[in-house]
């Protein structure tokens, strides 16, 4: 039996080599399937009767991958695409707010299953108004209803529609090849797991099939997340709203300079006094060295021109 299970072996690893060289889109170089091989000739364990060879694993593996492809592709002939969709709304500043609120209740009322509430929040910006984003996720069902009654809910609101944007992406070929190479991985796993229960096997080598299948459910467990995160994408569409309020224009009088010299009075007061006070504060230093020497400069002075007089009058 050991010649037959290394020739397994190595007919799995030419399988390894293989594969390792595909590259899935947007991910890394895809892994072996495996290293063991399950033959007719390695189920009939320590038959008298000569073994034939062994086939080869990557002709089965390469037939049940091209049959996933072919399944995948009859069950989902329809395309696959993910939708998103942009707004830019302006609105009134004191409509703003609400609207925003209106459009968040009308998801959550929904329930998560039609559509989910990703994202949400509004900032006030002082005299510029205010601005919010909403993140939705929904079926396109409700987004369609929900588009087609936006229009009306601006009107009412006194607000329009700024811009708006639709992508699609067609997501067809990566769920159809993702499902046809985990079709391959289970398969493998299934001749794995029958190859665990083969009696004779060594203890190094059914070390090295559980090592591998512990590898392989990795990879097929991560192929189930991403095809259900692209199913995902396909099944509720995307949509963000951008709120931004509409600065109303103000008509200017010839007294508007006047109030607000009136409104900045106390304000300008207030900074002028400061100013004064500053000055004082910072020439007090002063005043103890230029007072004595004022003093002294004054009597020397006066002294001087007594002097000068009594000289004249002599």
């Amino acid at each position: 039996m050991k010649p037959v299970f290394l020739v397994g072996l190595t007919s799995l690893s030419l399988l390894a080599a293989c594969e390792q060289a595909t590259v899935f889109e947007d991910d890394r170089p895809e892994e072996s399937f495996g290293m063991f091989a399950i033959t007719d000739a390695s189920r009939e364990g320590a038959s008298s009767a000569p073994a034939p060879a062994p086939q080869p694993l990557q002709d089965t593996a390469a037939r049940a991958r091209d049959d996933g492809a072919e399944a995948a592709s009859d069950e989902g002939s329809e395309r696959l695409v993910a939708y998103s969709y942009g707004y830019q709304l302006e609105t009134p500043a004191a409509a703003t707010s609400t609207l925003v609120e209106t459009h968040r209740d009308a998801c959550v009322s929904a329930g998560p299953e039609t559509c989910q509430v990703v994202n949400a929040n509004i900032r006030q910006q002082g005299d510029r108004g205010v601005s919010a984003t909403l993140s939705l996720r929904a079926v396109p069902a409700w987004i369609d209803e929900f588009r087609s009654g936006l229009s009306s809910q601006l009107d009412t609101a006194d607000g329009r529609i700024r811009n708006q944007t639709q992508t699609a992406e067609d997501l067809t070929a990566t769920i159809v090849d993702l499902e046809a190479r985990l079709t391959a991985k289970e398969i493998l796993r299934t001749r794995l797991t029958a190859l665990l229960e083969r009696p004779g096997a060594s203890v190094e080598e059914l070390v090295r099939v559980e090592r591998e299948l512990a590898r392989l459910q990795g990879d097929i467990e991560g192929s189930q997340a991403r095809i259900r995160a692209l199913r995902g994408r396909v099944s509720m569409s995307a949509m963000t709203l951008n709120y931004a309020s509409r600065i109303e224009p103000v008509s200017r009088s010839a007294f508007d300079p006047l109030g607000r010299a009136l409104r900045n009075l106390s304000g300008d007061f207030a900074r002028g006094l400061a100013d004064v006070l500053g000055f004082i504060a910072g020439f007090l230093p002063w005043l103890i060295v230029i007072l004595p020497v004022g003093w002294l400069g004054t009597r020397w002075g006066s002294r001087l021109l007594q002097r000068r007089r009594e000289q004249r009058k002599a």
